[in-house]
């Protein structure tokens, strides 16, 4: 579940990337990424909640989708994960192989975006929507924003996660 969690925040991120522009040069998008906040329309187990955030890399294909990599602890070990983001016609979704459409929001707040996923966990219906910013440091304004976001989407903001920023994934 946590695996599925994580690969639905990375997800989330790279069809952001592709969002921000219709046809922006390829490597616009590319480059480290940090999840900022987190929030699902369901409360998430206690042991599946990050409680460190760590970056995500990602990359452009030939093909024109993007590769993302990242870390995540589970169960005190580090797993690593690649996940591919096939476009689609609406340039600011992407799909991916787990059937998740994965919409990107665009902020006020410079390099920062939302990822919004609507997606079936286990047949019931869960909506996640993740802050992402091109630096750790924190941001007030783009975390009101998102608060904004998440309200207008209906889900409960006492289900936000921020989870702590960290360099690497260690076990």
């Amino acid at each position: 579940m946590k695996t599925v969690i994580w690969a639905i925040l990375l997800l989330s991120l790279l069809a952001s990337l592709q969002a921000q522009d219709a046809e922006p040069a390829r490597n616009a998008f590319e480059g480290t990424w940090y999840l900022k906040a987190l929030v699902a329309s369901r409360p998430m187990p206690e042991g599946m909640k990050p409680k460190k955030s760590f970056p995500v890399t990602v990359t452009a294909l030939e093909d024109g989708s993007y590769e993302a990599q990242f870390s995540f602890s589970y169960k005190n070990k580090c797993q690593e994960k690649i996940i591919e983001m096939q476009r689609t016609k609406d340039p600011k979704k992407f799909k991916t192989t787990q059937d998740m459409i994965v919409s990107v929001e665009e902020m006020n707040v410079k390099d920062h975006l939302i990822f919004y996923i609507e997606h079936q966990v286990f047949g019931m219906p869960v909506r996640i929507a993740k802050l992402m910013a091109r630096m750790p440091e924190e941001n007030p304004e783009a975390l009101r924003e998102f608060k904004k976001f998440i309200k207008h989407k209906k889900i409960p903001v006492e289900y936000m996660v921020i989870p702590q920023q960290s360099k690497k994934c260690v076990s």
